[in-house]
C-alpha cells in the first residue's frame, strides 16, 4: 500500500493532496515502525514524495508529529533505507525557518551527522544537502548545527580526497549556507582555501 501511495504522490501536488486527503496521516507514521524493512522504507518514500511538493503538505507531516517519527526511523535503519528519511527532513527544512526549527527540535542533527560521516557517498550527500537547508535560515539555526560541529564535519567531507565530486559540491554548498548566516563562525573563504 505505501509503495502505491508513494507512486501516486510523486507526480504532482494535486495527487499528493489527494493521498493526504485520504487521511493517511498520522496512520502512515506507524508503518515506519513495522518489522518489515520494505514496509518501513516504502512508508518513508511516500512521506518524502508528499513533503517535496509544497510547504502546506510538509506542514501536514510536521503537525502530526512526522519529523520525530522520521528521526526515529533514521536511527533504526541502515544503508539506502536512510535516503527517503533524510530527504524528507531536507524538503521540510527548505520551506521556512519554523519548519526547519521543528526538524532541529526533533533531534535530527545527530542521525544526520552520523550519516554524513559514516555512510556511503549518496547518503552523505543527502545528509549534507539536508543540513544545509536546516542551517540556512537564521543565526539560531546555524548555531544549533555549529554546536554539533557540523561545519567542521562538512569541511572534512569537502576536503577528503576519497569523496565523490558530487558529495564535495553538496558539502561545500551546505557549509557555505551555514557559515554565511552564523555570525560567530569564521569567514568561509579561508576554510575552503585550506582544502
Amino acid at each position: 500500500m505505501c509503495s502505491c501511495l508513494s507512486e501516486i504522490s510523486k507526480h504532482n501536488v494535486d495527487l499528493a493532496q489527494r493521498v493526504v486527503n485520504g487521511q493517511i496521516f498520522p496512520k502512515i507514521l506507524s508503518c515506519l515502525k513495522e518489522s518489515d524493512e520494505q514496509v518501513k522504507k516504502n512508508a518513508a518514500c511516500c512521506i518524502r514524495e508528499i513533503a517535496r511538493h509544497t510547504k502546506e503538505l510538509a506542514s501536514v507531516i510536521v503537525n502530526c508529529g512526522g519529523t520525530g517519527s522520521i528521526v526515529d526511523y533514521l536511527s533504526k535503519v541502515s544503508g539506502a533505507a536512510k535516503l527517503p528519511g533524510i530527504m524528507t527532513l531536507g524538503f521540510i527544512s527548505a520551506y521556512d525557518d519554523t519548519l526547519a526549527m521543528n526538524v532541529i527540535s526533533a533531534k535530527a542533527i545527530p542521525p544526520l551527522k552520523e550519516a554524513l560521516l559514516k555512510d556511503e557517498d549518496e547518503i552523505k550527500a543527502a545528509a549534507a544537502w539536508t543540513l544545509g537547508h536546516m542551517g540556512r535560515h537564521s543565526d539560531t539555526h546555524a548555531k544549533n548545527l555549529a554546536e554539533a560541529n557540523i561545519p567542521l564535519d562538512l569541511l572534512s567531507v569537502y576536503k577528503s580526497a576519497d569523496n565523490s565530486e558530487d558529495l564535495k559540491k553538496k558539502a561545500k554548498k551546505a557549509l557555505k549556507q551555514i557559515v554565511e548566516i552564523c555570525t560567530y563562525l569564521p569567514p568561509l573563504e579561508p576554510l575552503l582555501m585550506e582544502a
